[in-house]
């Protein structure tokens, strides 16, 4: 073996050895951690006639998941409270989501 090709094999080695922290996220924090953990703990998270927690599914269509998302977003940040949220649900999705959004607001972290 040539020292060039030890030398590549030695960095495929530790790159390899690398690939698995950097590019898993198994402990996403911040707003991201949020939704994912509302998702499990609001399961299914419904609104209206969309389950949002899967936007692939009924959740994308006319602009519903990202909607959600947004809103959600700025509930997160503190840009909306959780009052301002809720109306904005109700608004968008219809009456008789309350157990969802409580769910949600349930599991806000803490300002």
């Amino acid at each position: 073996m040539t020292r060039r090709t030890a030398l590549l094999a030695c960095c495929a080695a530790c790159l390899a050895a690398c690939a698995p922290e950097a590019v898993n996220n198994r402990a996403a924090t911040g707003f991201d951690g949020f939704v994912n953990q509302i998702s499990k703990a609001c399961a299914p998270l419904r609104l209206g006639q969309y389950e949002l927690s899967n936007p692939l599914m009924g959740g994308a269509g006319n602009n519903s998941y990202d909607y959600w998302l947004d809103q959600t977003s700025r509930l997160y940040y503190r840009r909306i409270s959780p009052g301002a949220y809720r109306e904005s649900l109700t608004a968008f999705f219809g009456a008789g989501n309350d157990g969802t959004i409580s769910c949600i607001l349930s599991n806000l972290p803490p300002a």
